[in-house]
């Protein structure tokens, strides 16, 4: 469970149309409000998106760094410097009832919202993505799983998704629904990694049926089992927000035929000791998914994004991440990349949302603080959020029996991305330098590049 920090601080909607009251840390003192109309002086506060960072360990990964190569790491992150609370639960106060809910945006000025991404991105979420399936694979077990994901979409104003209705299925890397797998130790918040999970292809593809593959921990064998479990089960996309350094060769579980599969490309960059390349997302067939830092904008587009690297404010000590990327040494070059100097496996293919700089908005109520509902919605980022945004991105554009990995994205990615041009994932000051001697595998640049791929989703044409 996240122990937050002493100037965390917890906020309350009691009005759409005013914040009463700011609720007090153990030392004190408060952080700023996200939500509507909050200002702290001396602070910046900013209307494009971007939360900046309020102290110097802004952010903590869930997951620790596995004890042993045979175990994989979730990539999930969380603002560890301010929360954000507030739900139509309060109706009470005088909040609208959560039924007329329909725009997030009337409880929350920071953090992303589902119809923030679904703009960003030109994505008919209302409109596509019914009767289809959406499996999301992760380590251990999460006994709020359901009901929380109930509380975001009721918040989010999206449609009911519950086990009773068969919309949401939760399973074990069996397939069955018993038993399921024990709760994660402390220091591996796999719960958190599944409330992002689960969030986020409900943000995306609201209509979609989605499967929650529980394993029985996060050893990569039984992480492999859940994938080939989803693959039998009948959904044809799957999202994994999990990764390990390379370690061997390509895995037939990851090519199935007819089944997406979006993996995260790992959120400690494109080198040092922890970053570059990362399987699954190295493997042939797989939709490598990098991350970006997605803030609005005044041009056409109406939103701008660069390659998410954290580390680049000095606010942050060096916890706070980038997207990882990478030249293989393991994989050998699918036909379809065409980048030309990274002679193995090029990793990302394609990015979306990830930077704690502009977070997406999760409900999970195991992650501490005060009182649910309305303390328990959190900040999160990470290329965990972004691997699930293609993953049902993927669901909307239903063509999983025509996609071959990624080749879809590189032959049709003209008019349908949107290309992202500067940033990079290394940190020199902190030691963190490419991995690899091929320049654009770290920085972004017109076209293809390694931290972004192509660039993130302008609608549906290159899924």
């Amino acid at each position: 469970m996240i122990q937050m920090q002493n100037n965390r601080a917890s906020v309350r909607v009691l009005s759409l149309l005013a914040i009463l009251a700011l609720g007090a840390c153990s030392s004190g003192a408060t952080a700023p409000s996200l939500l509507p109309n909050a200002t702290s002086p001396g602070l910046p506060v900013a209307d494009d998106g971007d939360a900046p960072f309020q102290s110097a360990d802004p952010v903590r990964s869930l997951c620790s760094a596995p004890a042993t190569a045979d175990r994989a790491r979730c990539f999930a992150m969380v603002r560890t410097d301010v929360t954000v609370g507030g739900s139509p639960m309060l109706a009470m106060a005088g909040a609208q009832p959560a039924g007329e809910v329909q725009n997030c945006r009337d409880l929350f000025s920071k953090g992303y919202c589902p119809i923030d991404l679904q703009t960003a991105y030109d994505l008919p979420s209302l409109t596509n993505g019914f009767e289809k399936v959406v499996a999301i694979v992760d380590a251990y077990g999460y006994h709020h799983a359901a009901a929380d994901l109930a509380q975001y979409r009721k918040t989010m104003g999206l449609k009911a998704c519950t086990t009773e209705t068969k919309c949401l299925r939760i399973v074990n890397q069996s397939g069955q629904s018993s038993p399921l797998p024990p709760e994660p130790p402390l220091s591996d918040d796999w719960k958190g990694e599944q409330s992002l999970d689960l969030d986020m292809v409900s943000a995306i593809c609201p209509h979609c049926k989605i499967i929650l593959v529980q394993t029985q921990d996060d050893f990569t064998n039984n992480l492999y089992a859940g994938v080939a479990t989803a693959g039998k089960l009948g959904a044809k996309y799957v999202g994994a927000s999990w990764g390990v350094k390379e370690f061997g060769g390509d895995n037939g579980t990851f090519h199935q035929t007819g089944v997406v599969i979006a993996a995260a490309a790992g959120d400690e960059g494109g080198g040092g000791s922890k970053g570059g390349p990362q399987q699954p997302c190295t493997y042939t067939y797989v939709v490598c998914v990098g991350g970006t830092h997605l803030v609005r904008s005044n041009n056409k587009r109406g939103w701008t994004e660069t390659a998410w690297n954290d580390w680049s404010y000095d606010a942050c000590g060096g916890p706070c991440g980038a997207t990882g990327s990478g030249c293989s040494t393991m994989i050998g070059k699918p036909p379809w990349q065409t980048d030309g100097l990274c002679g193995k496996r090029a990793e990302a293919d394609i990015s979306a949302s990830a930077s704690l700089r502009s977070p997406v908005i999760v409900y999970n109520s195991e992650e501490g603080g005060g009182p649910c509902p309305n303390d328990c919605f959190w900040l999160y980022g990470g290329t965990s959020a972004s691997a699930q945004i293609i993953a049902a991105a993927y669901a909307l554009a239903g063509n999983a029996g025509m996609q071959n990995g990624a080749s879809n994205i590189w032959k049709h990615h003209m008019g349908h991305i949107y290309d992202t041009l500067t940033g990079n994932n290394i940190a020199p000051k902190l030691g963190i330098n490419c991995a690899s001697d091929v320049k654009y595998i770290c920085y972004a640049r017109t076209g293809f590049d390694g931290p972004t791929g192509w660039g993130s989703p302008h609608g549906l044409g290159a899924l």
